[in-house]
């Protein structure tokens, strides 16, 4: 049996991955390892078939290769993650924002000096702290996909591109996120929960 070579151990000490997040995948297909790896809460397969380009052997839970394209370890870790996901709304906008924060507590006050998609009235209706947050937040976003709605705005002098905001209603995006906490293996608690009747707006079918 193949262990982690000192290059690879390197890579994972650089990438803030410990040894307790890895997971011997040796003669496991990818769907075996990536059911295993998900019980047990690993980041890093070692032991798999070596990747096409570079013959890499880390992979991660989704099975794609950790080295070739560090992105994908970004994503993992941060799926993983624990944290607040959060629902926001602006009346002035009239539009919903979903998005994952390490602290709830400030975010509101972030979204307004930063002007988020230009405006500067946003306040947090709805958060939950949880494991996999970002998983979470994946699955809220692909569940509201259809109201999406994209602006410009200045963020530290530069353009920037909203991708987290609905013409949707408060109701529609909190229905859909604690249907996704009620069916799926996830521990959470809900920290926020405002009645938000002034955030009740139109939903509306992106085009």
């Amino acid at each position: 049996m193949k262990t982690l070579t000192k290059s690879q151990i390197q890579f994972l000490e650089q990438h803030g991955i410990g040894m307790n997040q890895t997971f011997n995948a040796q003669g496991l297909t990818k769907s075996e390892y990536h059911d295993k790896m998900k019980v047990s809460e690993k980041i890093i397969a070692f032991n798999v078939t070596p990747c096409q380009k570079e013959g890499h052997t880390l992979r991660t839970r989704s099975g794609h290769c950790a080295q070739c394209n560090t992105a994908h370890l970004g994503f993992q870790k941060r799926n993983d993650n624990a944290g607040f996901v959060y629902i926001a709304g602006t009346k002035k906008g009239k539009l919903i924002k979903v998005g994952f924060t390490s602290g709830v507590e400030i975010r509101s006050e972030s979204l307004n000096r930063t002007k988020y998609g230009e405006f500067s009235d946003w306040e947090i209706l709805f958060a939950v702290s949880c494991t996999n947050a970002g998983q979470i937040e994946n699955k809220i976003k692909s569940k509201l996909i259809g109201y999406s709605f994209s602006t410009n705005y200045q963020h530290d002098r530069k353009n920037q591109l909203t991708d987290e905001l609905y013409r949707c209603s408060y109701s529609k995006a909190k229905e859909n996120l604690k249907n996704i906490l009620e069916n799926g293996d996830f521990n959470s608690n809900i920290k926020i929960e405002k009645i938000g009747n002034n955030y009740e707006f139109q939903n509306l079918i992106s085009r």
